[in-house]
């Protein structure tokens, strides 16, 4: 049981190597890949978050709007017409 347990062991620290983050993790500064990787990334936060601020303002023009008097014309067509039954 031991033997298995050693090789076990040994099998896990050996494979926790080739699982090591590659050089973008580690911020290798000197490669273009690097450079091209951070711009994705803040080309990719722009568009989310341009995306929620759209939502955003539409739920604020939603909002505005719905505070909005009633227009003269909506008020005859809001008329109670339950004493014509």
């Amino acid at each position: 049981m031991k033997r298995v347990a050693s090789l076990l062991l040994v099998f896990i620290l050996l494979a926790a190597q080739q699982a090591s983050a590659c050089p973008f993790c580690y911020g290798a500064k000197d490669g273009k890949s690097t450079e091209h990787m951070a711009v994705a990334i803040w080309f990719l936060f722009g568009a989310v978050m341009s995306v929620i601020g759209g939502i955003g303002a539409f739920s604020f023009h939603l909002w505005r709007h719905g505070r909005m008097p009633v227009e003269p014309h909506q008020e005859l067509t809001e008329e109670d017409l339950s004493r014509y039954e």
